[in-house]
């Protein structure tokens, strides 16, 4: 009778240490997500163009850049001054009679990717028509309109 009695008390104990381990994990979980959360941090994430998104940062696709739209328009500038100024970013020559930059540093993929027109055999003398003597040779060119 006595071993039975220790039995059952023994199964009751077991029971309570259970009990009281869940529910002492039931209140820890519930302090750390509704009580005292973990503050989530601001600014870290970026758009697909790997833009802060944050920061007020968006890519601008015809820019090629991040840019903050409030600071400076998503869109080309039709003035030969910004456009000979973007030329010279891109390390080429503007030509204002052709109104074209042309670069010819780019690889084809290269020219391609940032929106240029590429040209694997332009005429050395493209650029002067007129001219008596051309020499017959191919000229890579990257050009921008």
């Amino acid at each position: 009778m006595v071993r039975r009695d220790f039995a059952k008390s023994m199964k009751i104990k077991i029971i309570l240490v259970i009990i009281l381990i869940t529910l002492s994990v039931g209140i820890l979980y519930f302090y750390q997500n509704f009580i005292n959360p973990k503050p989530q941090l601001i600014g870290g994430d970026k758009d697909a163009g790997g833009c802060l998104i944050g920061a007020g940062y968006s890519w601008c696709e015809v820019k090629n850049k991040c840019l903050r739209v409030w600071e400076e328009k998503c869109e080309l500038s039709t003035d030969s001054t910004t456009k000979s100024a973007s030329c010279s970013q891109k390390g080429g020559v503007w030509y204002p009679k052709e109104n074209l930059c042309e670069v010819n540093k780019l690889s084809e993929s290269q020219c391609i990717t940032e929106g240029g027109q590429f040209n694997g055999c332009a005429s050395a003398c493209r650029h002067d028509p007129k001219a008596e003597v051309c020499t017959m040779q191919c000229v890579l060119t990257c050009t921008f309109r």
